[in-house]
């Protein structure tokens, strides 16, 4: 498979009356045509702000500070917004985690998804309902010729979000972001979605880039996983590489933190002590070293260097970076080396 997405040394700020917030630094990240990928990581780590900024959704004060983000061939961080509408729906498309602020009330779904098909090519409108009423069923709506005339809010929460799946495959894209398809849905329904977003991904080899906070959704669903944090990608590498060989302190502290189905039920759950950082002012070292029990005096003073290691399983942490331990550190009154 060919490379769909890169980014480069990719950022993005806020500018606020209190400053800067550095919301993604340096982010470098790929993904293959066809690719399922999931990012992950706590809420305010910059995955949906990375992920928006690629076609410049995010109006001001965000702005991409720099990097590149190039699509099959092309920096879509040098284009203009003009520019940029002929890869909006077409080339990349989105799938938010509310369908009901994404989804206008006032109008009947129908009618949003006719509007979306002629903003993009030239039909009439019978042949834009046609296949409107031909998305619904594909995305596994039921008796999808009366849903086409109902309002959002006549719709279930699993039937919203299938609708704003059709919208989003209108024009067949290449790459389909999903920021958390299944926030405020029942487990039953969740399986649904996952399952028409992975049969779209399988049938039409629409690349899927699944933005989640939820590991067992990762595992479920994704080819590829990147760990983010504090603005940066920690750890990425393939699923069973992640899982199994987890690189990142960052990383393990997540899984850590997932209820076991053959656990007794007395022992405490896990959880990562402290608070996120503040992107306001950023760390100078890993933005993680605050909160991590490994942390050694280099981590709070330099950002680590990203170690590569087999399948292109990859970690930023200073723990891999081996000649730059000393042999014995000490961080509060623990001994490290």
């Amino acid at each position: 498979m060919s490379e769909l997405l890169r980014l480069n040394q990719f950022s993005v700020s806020f500018r606020t009356y209190a400053g800067e917030v550095q919301a993604v630094r340096g982010v470098d990240f790929a993904m293959r045509e066809g690719e399922r990928v999931a990012i992950v990581g706590e809420s305010g780590s910059g995955k949906s702000v990375m992920t928006q900024s690629i076609v410049k959704l995010l109006p001001p004060p965000a702005y991409i500070k720099g990097g590149s983000a190039v699509y099959r061939g092309t920096d879509l961080t040098a284009l203009s917004f003009r520019q940029l509408k002929q890869f909006k729906g077409k080339e990349i498309a989105y799938v938010f985690q509310d369908p009901m602020t994404s989804l206008n009330p006032t109008l009947k779904v129908g009618r949003q998804i006719i509007e979306g098909i002629r903003a993009h090519v030239s039909v009439t409108t019978a042949q834009a309902r046609e296949r409107a009423v031909s998305l619904l069923r594909e995305v596994g709506i039921p008796n999808p010729e009366k849903r086409f005339g109902q309002y959002p809010y006549q719709l279930s929460g699993g039937m919203r979000q299938r609708v704003m799946i059709a919208q989003a495959i209108a024009m067949q894209p290449k790459l389909l972001v999903a920021d958390e398809p299944t926030t405020a849905l029942d487990v039953t329904i969740q399986s649904q979605i996952l399952g028409t977003l992975k049969r779209l991904n399988e049938d039409q080899g629409m690349a899927l880039l699944l933005i989640t906070h939820n590991m067992g959704i990762v595992a479920g669903m994704a080819q590829r996983v990147a760990v983010m944090y504090g603005g940066c990608i920690v750890e990425t590498g393939g699923i069973l590489d992640v899982f199994e060989k987890t690189l990142h302190p960052y990383t393990r502290c997540l899984l850590d933190a997932v209820p076991r189905l053959d656990e007794d039920g007395v022992t405490p759950l896990t959880y990562i002590v402290g608070t996120p950082p503040d992107m306001l002012n950023p760390p100078a070292g890993c933005p993680f070293a605050p909160r991590c029990e490994q942390s050694m005096r280099v981590c709070f003073s330099e950002m680590p260097r990203t170690t590569v290691r087999e399948k292109g399983h990859a970690a930023a942490c200073w723990l891999l970076d081996r000649p730059q331990r000393a042999p014995a550190e000490t961080i509060r009154g623990r001994r490290t080396g």
